[in-house]
């Protein structure tokens, strides 16, 4: 529990007893469930009457204690996590004018975590957007980024990271997130470091080793009947 506020220390130990006397005990929750080594390959379609398909190509992620977790933040800026400044932006949207949004992240919590990469298209459209997601991905994974990209995705993450506490729901969010995922008080002091060090070669190892585009999982809600196979 993270409480920020006009409010000492004692006042809150108080209030807090208060609140919580009639609690009981309990046991604490179950390790989170161990997913399968290989989940099931392969595209779902759900059919809508939609003049847009949306779509999610989706595997799993890391946990967030994984040390590779932040070479993992500035890869994905630059492959699809940077908005207007990301690979698939300029690729789908921007070159091909086949998206409005598309964007990917990880997700990672305690042990586990997924990725996704996700847009939205014309349904007669979609398979080709799916298609260059993919080059898109084997093209981080295969070649190098470029000395602009890396340091466009480190000066992002690093200047856009006081935002996280820059109110005070915001400071008891971050602090119980600290708490919760054993980062270290220290963790504000130490972020810019961790993401400053990160390599071009970083980005191309993690890449190779967590993004695995032909096991991927796409699922693609649309009008099935306008999204002819090619």
């Amino acid at each position: 529990m993270a409480v920020v506020g006009d409010i000492s220390h004692e006042e809150m130990t108080e209030a807090l007893n208060q609140a919580f006397r009639s609690w009981n005990k309990g046991e604490p929750p179950p390790k989170p469930v161990i997913l399968p080594a290989t989940p099931e390959i392969g595209m779902i379609r759900v059919n809508k009457d939609l003049t847009q398909a949306n779509i999610v190509l989706g595997q799993r992620g890391v946990g967030r204690e994984n040390p590779d977790y932040y070479a993992l933040q500035v890869m994905n800026y630059i492959l699809g996590g940077g908005g207007f400044s990301s690979r698939a932006m300029d690729s789908i949207r921007n070159q091909r004018g086949l998206a409005y949004s598309v964007y990917s992240y990880f997700s990672a919590d305690k042990g586990r975590g997924t990725f996704q990469f996700v847009m939205q298209t014309k349904n007669e459209t979609a398979l080709q957007a799916i298609g260059i997601a993919k080059e898109e991905i084997r093209r981080i994974r295969e070649a190098p980024v470029s000395e602009a990209e890396l340091n466009d995705a480190k000066d992002y993450l690093t200047g856009s990271f006081p935002l996280r506490f820059d109110t005070m729901g915001k400071v008891a969010n971050f602090l119980a997130q600290v708490e919760y995922f054993e980062l270290g008080l220290d963790y504000t002091e130490r972020y810019p470091d961790m993401i400053r060090k990160i390599t071009g070669d970083d980005v191309k190892r993690v890449a190779q080793k967590y993004l695995e585009p032909e096991k991927m999982i796409t699922v693609m809600v649309g009008n099935q009947t306008m999204i002819a196979d090619k």
